[in-house]
């Protein structure tokens, strides 16, 4: 593994530990309140911000308090990846009132905001988008699989 590769794998990582925080809608007092004194505030947005090393102990009192598997720090689950790419209608998913179309459309969000490629009407998912949704959203595999279906569509590699 290059240099390189394995600092870009730990800058991965340390974006996860944020991206799964405010998954959860915790800020950094809230989720330090949460590990019962075994992590701050301060040194949990350090790792978040990549100013200080994580040790692996630490890596899994954080998977505990974020109820994930520490494996899904590193990355994430390839149980149901998409071959191809989904396009989500944007304008449909927003009209929904099923509980689980509104959980995807707030990742969706994220996703477009980090991109910066959103256009308000439809957006295309990659793999690991699809495979993230899980991770951020609460929801089983299969949940997200029916709002896909009733709200995405196909498109080419």
């Amino acid at each position: 593994m290059t240099t390189i590769h394995a600092q870009s794998q730990i800058e991965d990582l340390y974006i996860r530990l944020r991206l799964i925080r405010e998954s959860r809608h915790l800020t950094l007092v809230q989720a330090a309140r949460l590990s019962q004194g075994q992590i701050s505030a301060i040194a949990l947005g350090s790792y978040e911000r990549g100013d200080r090393s994580v040790s692996a102990s630490k890596l899994f009192v954080i998977a505990k308090l974020y109820d994930v598997p520490v494996a899904e720090l590193f990355e994430s689950s390839k149980k149901y990846m998409a071959e191809e790419r989904i396009s989500i209608d944007i304008r449909k998913i927003l009209m929904s009132l099923n509980p689980e179309a509104q959980k995807i459309t707030q990742v969706i969000r994220n996703i477009a905001r980090m991109r910066g490629d959103w256009n308000g009407e439809v957006i295309s998912l990659r793999a690991n988008d699809i495979n993230n949704l899980e991770i951020f959203t609460g929801l089983t595999a299969d949940q997200i699989q029916k709002v896909i279906r009733e709200y995405g569509f196909p498109r080419s590699k």
